[in-house]
């Protein structure tokens, strides 16, 4: 795997899908111009934070793209070792009911690019239900060392069939909760082998999601 670091860049996802070769590429920083989020949602640096994008190819036949967001969520909590922090279906990373960060899975001629979006500090956030995972500013190298770690993880994963659905699941705040979602409500019931969330209607009829578009009712 290649890395390349930069203190501020126009967007990691760009860079990584035009400058992929042949090996996988890992482009860290610690601030974007011109990020984006899902939906083409402008993305916003915290006062530290880290975008960090995986470029590669998924060479392995037996795993489904649509599984990707789901691994790479799960390795960065892999990563974090911190139990306090949780996943929300897709690809949602949560600590103390806030969003800390997100995944952004794109595709371009095969090439996959996997781009993941953490506050690691921010003292006044100015996006509603967003946090950070930490108090107070820590070591630049850590956030290098937790991309990098993340990069080479998911790299594994993908490449050597590891992903164990099972213990993504356990990691998951969404299951058992009443959800919404653009089309009406229903019950997340469990989910799927190609990572799509099973959902229980009110009228019991069983559905399987694929938008990432869900809030989890309370």
């Amino acid at each position: 795997m290649k890395t390349v670091f930069f203190e501020s860049i126009e967007n990691t996802q760009n860079y990584a899908l035009n400058n992929y070769k042949s090996e996988p590429l890992l482009v860290i920083s610690y601030s974007q111009e011109s990020g984006r989020g899902r939906e083409q949602k402008e993305w916003e640096n915290a006062d530290q934070s880290l975008a960090v994008s995986l470029a590669l190819e998924n060479k392995n036949q037996n795993l489904k793209n649509t599984l990707i967001p789901l691994i790479a969520g799960y390795c960065f909590l892999e990563v974090l070792g911190n139990d306090e922090v949780s996943l929300k279906w897709p690809n949602d990373i949560n600590l103390n009911d806030k969003k800390v960060g997100g995944i952004l899975v794109e595709e371009r001629n095969q090439i996959i690019c996997i781009g993941l979006g953490v506050n690691y500090f921010w003292k006044n956030p100015s996006i509603p239900n967003a946090g950070s995972l930490y108090n107070k500013a820590i070591d630049n190298n850590l956030i290098n060392t937790n991309a990098e770690e993340w990069g080479e993880l998911v790299t594994d994963y993908i490449g050597n069939d590891k992903f164990d659905l099972n213990r993504y699941k356990k990691k998951l705040t969404t299951l058992g909760k009443l959800v919404e979602y653009p089309e009406g409500r229903g019950w997340a019931k469990d989910v799927d082998i190609d990572g799509s969330l099973i959902i229980e209607t009110p009228e019991g009829k069983m559905i399987n999601l694929t938008s990432p578009l869900i809030t989890e009712v309370k």
